[in-house]
């Protein structure tokens, strides 16, 4: 069965981030155990709601660009094994699958009527509303925002105006906060989309990093000269305001 995207309600980023967080704690609560990190995704996926996990190299999967996949049917999350080595695109995979879990399941199990159900992939590339929500999603479950912004507001970071500058606090921030399960780029866009590195752009993960859409938010890039340049205008500015009057 061909899934038509237009079954699938637009879902804000408020209400993602409200049900994963719902589902973090119904795991903490479930388990017993207390909030920790990093996000032991794999635990939640398979002990938690019950999918195995297969590494596939095969059919689909021998494609690069096809990451992971999810059968509803089967209770089965199948992850590229091309991924399996890179921790951090391993566990977002993870997470991303969960995603199409929590909010499409019901509604793709309910259109198929009687049709097998087919796999929902992971793709890389322009992502239809369904993967960036469950991208928005996977964000949400391994850096909860209050965690992040917790770490941010205990270690004051400069303001960052460059995508060097912005790594480098993603990497903080994974040190810090113990999320070592994700990318460097996975922590640079969720402290874009979290407002702590708001004059930064969005990372692609390649040395080409440019702005791009989100899915769920679009920013347009100023160039890093223009930045450089308006940001040390700014400060000269702001110094002369602050310089007491007449001498």
């Amino acid at each position: 069965m061909r899934v038509d995207s237009s079954i699938f309600p637009q879902i804000s980023g408020d209400e993602i981030e409200r049900l994963a967080t719902e589902l973090l704690w119904d795991y903490y609560d479930k388990s017993g155990r207390e909030e920790r990190f990093p996000v032991p995704v794999e635990v939640i996926a398979e002990q938690h709601l019950g999918y195995d996990i297969d590494i596939v190299d095969d059919g689909l999967f021998s494609d690069p660009d096809y990451l992971g996949g999810i059968i509803f049917d089967k209770h089965l999350i199948q992850v590229n094994a091309s991924v399996e080595a890179h921790e951090g695109r391993y566990n977002f995979t993870l997470a991303h699958e969960i995603g199409h879990h929590v909010l499409h399941r019901e509604i793709y199990l309910a259109a198929r009527d009687d049709e097998p159900c087919e796999i929902l992939c992971r793709e890389t590339g322009e992502k239809p509303l369904i993967e960036a929500q469950a991208d928005r999603f996977a964000a949400a479950l391994l850096m909860p925002a209050a965690a992040v912004t917790r770490v941010v507001q205990e270690y004051p970071f400069r303001r960052v105006t460059t995508a060097a500058g912005l790594r480098a606090m993603a990497a903080k921030v994974i040190q810090r906060g113990g999320f070592t399960n994700v990318s460097n780029t996975a922590m640079a866009n969720r402290l874009v989309d979290l407002g702590h590195a708001g004059a930064a752009i969005y990372q692609s993960g390649t040395k080409h990093d440019l702005a791009r859409g989100s899915g769920y938010m679009v920013r347009r890039a100023v160039p890093a000269g223009l930045q450089n340049v308006l940001w040390r205008l700014y400060s000269s500015l702001s110094r002369r305001r602050k310089r007491p009057s007449g001498r």
